[in-house]
């Protein structure tokens, strides 16, 4: 099957990239601290900002892996764009306005840093964080993603598809941080939500078919294989889609998903606590439009059978999809839309690895002893120098995991970040919801999250004789597991003092005064 469009694929690449080297150019001359890198705090209004984050949360995994899925698995597959908007949402509005709120009293850089603030704790902000670099996997499923693209749309090798990802990404990142990462993610949800629609679209109207209508496509699956049909509400015996259960353990895997670092931390950058409701009322449709891409993974498998996974592998069934339906012209386009999605995770990925070495690590922990003598400028100056080299380093390191990609990138991405949600969704999420929450309860609980889930992972996917391989489910049984240790420790030690807790929950001061 040719997939190669031509010039009009590199054509729109080259405008694309240009964009947005342009737009890191721009977000270089608004850095001028490590702070500007990190959050941009108090910079955007709720509209960029609920682009953005719509954005970052579709990551190459919504735009490739779901379509994969369901090219392999059917219309099961529905469950997935149908739980995680919801849950992801739902996790966002109970923990945003603390968030929020406290982290700019206490000019939180980070979610690790916010973490350590809310328990006057260094250790869950010296672990989160470094529980975090496991975002580095994430990363990889990422560059696995854009690589895909470049290799099917333009016809280019794929370990140089790797390469030439990174090289653009840390590029515009290491100059613009921050303010670079919102207004590109911005400008591509504004792109991804459109190709999400088209692809819903073309769906409901059979393009392709004889004839119009959803209908024809289920009929072809059916013909296929009458497991991937509408009317099998779950797929008998499939990890993933099995069970109610199973599907409730997707939800439940989703609800701290903005708990990441990379998500979490746009919080901060939003101009004014009074904006969240807005922010949420734009971001939560724009977010659910983007769980579309779900059904060109149907489309393509009704249209090209089951052969097509054996020579193009199911996470390109998107690009595929849009080269055999639309002329080069438009198909280029749309690859570059998909593109988006996957940067827009990328750059966000990229600066929260960064901003753990620079403040994290560096700035919190290692410059009040080695450079205690230094001015506060000077600290700033070599965090913020710390941050644009660890974005190379965290380059390498993301090719490398990458080179050979994965049946589905989904199982990647969520060895990276399963472990961080388990750890965060008591000290993080219950912590910001009740104000009983104690230190220990919250090392506790990060502690059964990330252990929990590390030996999760390792029994079911190291072990080669397991044939139970559903990071979903994992994640989701260690997240009730630290939710629960998180409360019931909590209820049986030492409380944090009355004074402090006020603070954290009291009102809030303007996200940038000096503005």
């Amino acid at each position: 099957m040719d997939t190669y469009i031509g010039l009009w694929g590199w054509a729109w690449v080259v405008v694309f990239l240009a964009l947005f080297i342009g737009i890191g150019i721009w977000g270089m001359r608004k850095t001028s601290n490590d702070e500007d890198f990190a959050v941009a705090r108090g910079s955007y209004g709720p509209v960029t900002l609920a682009f953005a984050f719509a954005a970052t949360i579709a990551s190459g995994a919504t735009f490739m892996s779901l379509p994969g899925m369901a090219y392999s698995k059917g219309f099961a597959t529905l469950w997935y764009p149908a739980t995680y908007p919801i849950a992801i949402y739902v996790g966002m509005i109970l923990a945003i306005k603390l968030i929020k709120r406290a982290g700019d009293k206490f000019r939180s850089n980070s979610l690790p840093e916010f973490m350590g603030q809310r328990y006057n704790s260094n250790f869950l902000r010296i672990a989160f964080a470094l529980v975090s670099m496991l975002l580095v996997y994430y990363i990889a499923a990422q560059i696995v993603a854009a690589a895909t693209i470049f290799e099917v749309l333009l016809g280019l090798n794929y370990q140089h598809g790797i390469l030439a990802s990174v090289a653009v990404i840390a590029l515009y990142i290491t100059m613009g941080g921050s303010h670079a990462d919102i207004m590109t993610d911005g400008i591509q949800g504004v792109m991804m939500v459109l190709i999400g629609l088209i692809i819903g679209v073309i769906f409901f109207l059979g393009v392709g078919f004889e004839g119009t209508g959803p209908s024809l496509i289920n009929d072809a699956l059916v013909k296929q294989d009458p497991s991937l049909g509408w009317d099998n509400y779950f797929k008998e015996g499939d990890v993933v889609f099995g069970s109610f259960w199973l599907i409730s353990l997707i939800f439940i895997a989703h609800i701290p998903f903005a708990m990441n670092p990379h998500i979490g931390k746009l919080a901060f950058a939003l101009k004014d606590p009074k904006q969240i409701r807005t922010f949420l009322l734009i971001a939560i449709p724009v977010g659910s439009i983007l769980g579309f891409t779900v059904l060109g993974g149907l489309h393509a498998r009704a249209l090209f059978g089951a052969d097509f996974g054996d020579v193009i592998r199911p996470d390109q069934a998107i690009p595929v999809l849009f080269t055999q339906l639309f002329p080069p012209f438009l198909a280029g386009l749309l690859g570059v839309g998909v593109l988006s999605a996957i940067m827009s995770t990328s750059d966000g990925l990229f600066i929260s690895i960064a901003v753990i070495f620079s403040n994290d690590l560096y700035k919190k922990t290692f410059a009040p002893v080695i450079h205690k003598n230094k001015s506060k400028e000077q600290v700033e100056q070599i965090a913020l120098n710390i941050s644009r080299v660890a974005i190379v380093v965290v380059g390498v390191v993301a090719c490398w995991l990458a080179w050979n990609p994965p049946q589905f990138l989904v199982v990647l991405l969520w060895i990276g970040v399963g472990g961080i949600l388990a750890g965060a969704t008591g000290p993080l999420l219950v912590g910001s919801l009740w104000k009983g929450a104690t230190k220990t309860g919250a090392i506790a609980s990060f502690l059964v999250g990330v252990i929990s889930f590390g030996v999760g992972i390792i029994y079911c996917f190291v072990l080669k004789d397991v044939p139970f391989k559903n990071p979903f489910a994992i994640a989701g049984t260690c997240i009730i597991a630290a939710a629960v240790t998180m409360i019931v420790v909590s209820l049986f030690t030492k409380k944090l003092p009355q004074a402090h807790v006020d603070d954290m929950f009291g009102e809030s001061v303007p996200a940038n005064p000096t503005k």
